[in-house]
């Protein structure tokens, strides 16, 4: 069986929808169940959790590939481990994937979740690189992580009528665009996340995204307090992101809905 529920809002019908699986350790280590898996389902991502004496390992696949790092489908088990009654709330718990750690932790009086998820370093990055992918006159800063491209535009209406050349995107080195723009009246980050190589053209809601916004921020807004984010998706993804000074990671707060139970029936 698989739960069904949605990320970065409190409706179902709102923000990114998630997919959870808890298996035991065959099933959890079987690459091609889980791949069929995530294609059946066909969402963004799939999450596979599996739970061996307290400690609870995590996957993710979308249709097309398992991927490195994802976070509204950390938040998205975690919430079922909760739910479950696995894991207490109010209490920071590990989850171990194949190359990150992170923490969590739901608080009860106001139902939300906190991640913990790690930030990585800006790697110098060419504008020519995005001459190909969308209008370089809409672009005011640009880096890229080790993960994903960033690029700044200039006001909302310019991140939300962007148009993204897609095969050429698919085609670059990295797993997606992040485009985002900043209210520094009101700290507050507006973003899209492009990732055709995952095999969709563009993501509801990606918590992975902060991990590279962070870095390319950090000097204009301050993380030490809350900062609202939006992702301007069809879907409306949203939540508060921070870097407590005294921690390695940053912290991302959000919602999610409701889950539902589906029984799945794999060839």
């Amino acid at each position: 069986k698989c739960f069904f529920l949605s990320v970065f809002n409190k409706e179902s019908s709102l923000g990114n929808p998630a997919a959870v699986c808890l298996l035991d350790k065959k099933e959890f280590n079987n690459d091609v169940l889980l791949q069929k898996i995530a294609k059946k389902i066909n969402i963004s991502e799939v999450t596979f959790i599996n739970v061996d004496q307290g400690n609870f390992f995590i996957r993710w696949f979308s249709p097309l590939i398992e991927v490195d790092i994802c976070g509204h489908g950390t938040i998205a088990g975690f919430e079922i481990l909760v739910f479950i009654g696995i894991c207490e709330p109010d209490q920071w718990r590990t989850i171990k994937s194949d190359k990150y750690t992170f923490k969590l932790k739901k608080i009860s009086k106001n139902d939300k979740i906190l991640l913990k998820i790690p930030f990585f370093n800006l790697i110098k990055t060419e504008k020519k690189t995005f001459i190909d992918i969308m209008n370089i006159n809409l672009i005011k800063n640009f880096s890229s992580s080790n993960l994903d491209y960033i690029v700044e535009t200039y006001s909302l209406s310019n991140l939300i009528n962007v148009k993204i050349n897609f095969d050429k995107l698919i085609k670059k080195e990295k797993r997606g665009l992040i485009l985002c723009y900043i209210d520094s009246s009101n700290n507050k980050i507006h973003y899209r996340y492009f990732c055709p190589k995952l095999g969709f053209k563009e993501d509801f809601g990606t918590g992975s995204a902060h991990s590279s916004l962070y870095p390319f921020l950090k000097d204009r807004l301050d993380f030490s307090n809350k900062i609202y984010f939006s992702q301007e998706s069809q879907r409306k993804s949203m939540g508060l992101v921070s870097k407590p000074k005294e921690d390695n990671h940053i912290v991302i707060e959000t919602d999610v809905s409701e889950y539902s139970v589906k029984a799945l029936e794999i060839d």
